[in-house]
């Protein structure tokens, strides 16, 4: 078998070495400065960025003048004191008249900081609504090339990925380039981390495959020895070996894509704007499957476009970076972007492990512009199958947030970009303070039972009324938001169909039904990495075949102790205070059943696909429909090594059938969302 090897010359700029593989060692393979790859690779010649250490704290270089953002975000932060204000009056009206106690003061102190971050991310969707209200209508998604000639990189990061997803996305979106004569400006670029020997075996098959069909197409790859650093390290690998051949470069995901339209239009802003180094595009879920991951791709489109458009007027230049699906400016990147070290040991310290919201806020540090465009469509992502899947993700997310903490002391920083990093971290440490609040509730109500067994009217009767009104309104804003630009026709891609309206009630049906698992799953995050526990980064599950029943009981064996525990609390306080927390202590309860029945695949075409339906599912962008179709060509590269079938016996066909349900049993056993650690 012969294929087309790219070998670096360091003495020939722009030139390539075609060789044949076989026959060769690794050794023979690797080109000067190429140690640190494994295996097959086909590369362009190296030009080099350096990448600077970062401190931590240092001097801040000041932007030029902007009339965006900037003090925008006190308003939203004003508006939110005076909700939340008024709210924890209410709270505290509602408590006895003789005084508050330690235990309802402490209570309201955890209100206070959870309400916040809530009426802050419900004025920014306020503020996104008016912003979208008074937007003119946007025109069609221009064809038009840029004009200055930079090349953009493409990078695709894998780290043990179904290699054929992945390549079919990438060359959806060549062709897609190809189609507007704009592929000139491009090149294409798969950057591996992948370290199991049998995944590296395929994905390499894979990568050979699309290389012949394509020898004459600029697409690149490599695979590291090891993986230092996570993806952040391969990213720097990329930039610090290639980044000087590139002028801009287009970060992916693995499950991510992007249309033409939308990487034109990113790399015209880009030219237009020399002082931008990043724009960051809104991806939306495409390709769910199972109820769990399409009732996540509705809600994002349903409110991800308003709460865009309010991160973008308060944001200004001094925006965020979520990793993926983002523009970069190389130069300013690898001058200014590599990540310092915390003090300390991980999983507190050490090596940063979420290294988005850092990049974006060492740029901003740096005098750059880092820019949202909600007003871009075309940026695409898939999402985690099931809530168990979504859950180990959050446990890395979760522990790099709380690692970011320490940026916040940090000086020189943008008071904007420490904005973006505190709101991450609440994001998480919402669900330990929510189930704080819970905890304090019925120790307040048993130490009124119990104790203080005088009956008293409340200081305030309407006290509790408010409290309930107010919340009940922050906490479905996302909703009927999303229902009011939609009656005005100006939420993006949605029509005025009356559909629409059930698709938010399923939507608050099931975040209402999720949102004590959830809870129990972030909460579970920050104490495991308070208590010193490092989650790791292992591979993300894109695909579920179901659980087994008692691998579902074992995982949620905590919710649902802790659930029952609630529920028997409540009843003995009083019938009435069991009957308020049922519903969420039925959710812990029952969260085996509710995660096998959202893992379960929707018929596309039934009722309930059609309930949770986009207007990607309705009317597929041609982006989505070239990669599913690429996609379906099937998975050649596994079929290759698979052994030639052999005829058995009976009675070694029955001794294969028990060793295959032995094997699939370890594996579920061996799956990300079932070891004991993450199910704490």
């Amino acid at each position: 078998m012969r294929v087309q090897s790219l070998k670096i010359d360091g003495t020939t700029p722009e030139s390539v070495v075609h060789q044949s593989v076989q026959g060769q060692s690794n050794t023979s393979r690797l080109a000067h400065g190429a140690g640190s790859d494994a295996g097959f690779a086909r590369r362009p010649p190296e030009q080099r960025l350096e990448m600077p250490a970062q401190p931590l704290s240092t001097r801040r270089s000041k932007p030029e003048r902007e009339t965006d953002g900037r003090w925008r975000f006190l308003f939203i932060l004003a508006g939110a004191i005076a909700i939340t204000t008024f709210a924890s009056q209410a709270m505290l009206a509602g408590f006895k008249p003789g005084g508050v106690n330690v235990l309802e003061w402490a209570a309201v102190i955890l209100f206070f900081f959870n309400f916040g971050w809530l009426a802050t991310a419900s004025l920014t969707g306020v503020a996104g609504t008016i912003s979208l209200l008074f937007q003119p209508k946007l025109p069609p998604p221009s064809k038009e090339l840029p004009d200055k000639g930079n090349l953009t990189a493409i990078i695709i990061p894998i780290y043990q990925e179904k290699p054929s997803k992945v390549i079919a996305a990438a060359e959806a979106m060549w062709d897609s380039l190809r189609d507007l004569n704009a592929e000139s400006g491009f090149e294409l670029f798969f950057i591996s981390d992948t370290m199991d020997p049998a995944l590296a075996e395929i994905e390499e098959q894979a990568i050979q495959d699309l290389l012949r069909r394509r020898p004459d197409q600029p697409f690149w790859y490599r695979r590291r020895r090891e993986n230092t650093q996570k993806k952040q390290g391969n990213i720097n690998d990329f930039v610090q070996r290639w980044g000087g051949r590139y002028e801009y470069m287009l970060e992916l995901d693995a499950d991510s894509f992007v249309s033409p339209e939308a990487m034109l239009e990113l790399v015209r802003r880009m030219d237009a704007s020399p002082r931008t180094a990043l724009i960051q595009s809104l991806p939306i879920i495409v390709g769910a499957r199972t109820f769990s991951s399409r009732a996540q791709q509705l809600a994002l489109r349903v409110h991800g476009g308003l709460f865009g458009a309010g991160l973008t007027w308060w944001s200004g230049g001094a925006g965020n970076f979520w990793g993926h699906n983002a523009l970069i400016r190389l130069a300013p990147f690898a001058k200014h972007a590599s990540l310092p070290d915390l003090p300390g040991k991980e999983p507190l310290g050490g090596k940063i492990l979420s290294h988005d919201f850092i990049e974006a806020a060492l740029l901003r540090r740096a005098g750059w512009r880092v820019e949202i465009a909600g007003d871009i469509s075309g940026s695409y992502e898939e999402a985690p199958p099931t809530l168990v899947d979504l859950a180990a993700r959050d446990r890395r997310w979760a522990q790099g947030n709380v690692q970011q903490i320490q940026i916040l002391f940090a000086k020189g920083f943008d008071w904007l970009s420490k904005v973006h990093i505190l709101a991450g971290v609440m994001g998480y440490m919402s669900g330990l303070l929510w189930l704080s609040l819970i905890v304090m509730g019925v120790f307040i109500a048993g130490w009124a039972k119990f104790f203080e067994p005088t009956v008293v009217v409340p200081a305030d009767p309407t006290a509790g009324l408010r409290l309930l009104l107010a919340t009940a309104i922050v906490l479905t804003s996302p909703k009927w938001l999303a229902v009011i630009l939609w009656a005005a026709g100006k939420l993006p891609g949605w029509n005025r169909n009356p559909r629409f309206l059930l698709a938010v009630l399923a939507d608050l049906a099931v975040t209402a039904v999720t949102a004590p698992i959830t809870m129990m799953n972030f909460a579970g995050s920050i104490l495991s990495t308070l208590m010193g526990v490092d989650g790791g980064w292992r591979p993300q599950v894109r695909d579920r075949n179901g659980f087994a029943w008692m691998d579902l009981v074992r995982h949620y064996m905590q919710h649902m102790i802790f659930g029952f525990v609630l529920l028997v609390a409540c009843f003995a306080i009083s019938p009435t205070f069991m009957l308020q927390n049922a519903p969420l202590a039925c959710a812990l309860m029952l969260a085996p059943l509710i995660t096998r029945q959202l893992s379960m695949v929707a018929r596309r075409g039934s009722t309930l696909w059609h309930l949770f339906a986009t207007p990607e599912d309705l009317n597929q962008p041609d982006i989505v429909r070239a990669a599913e179709r690429l996609a379906a060509r099937g998975t050649t590269e596994v079929r290759r090594l698979a052994p030639p079938p052999v005829r058995r016996s009976r009675s070694m066909q029955r001794v294969g059938v028990a060793v295959r349900r032995a094997m699939r049993r370890v594996r579920r056993l061996q799956q990300p969302g079932f070891t004991r650690r993450d199910a704490d």
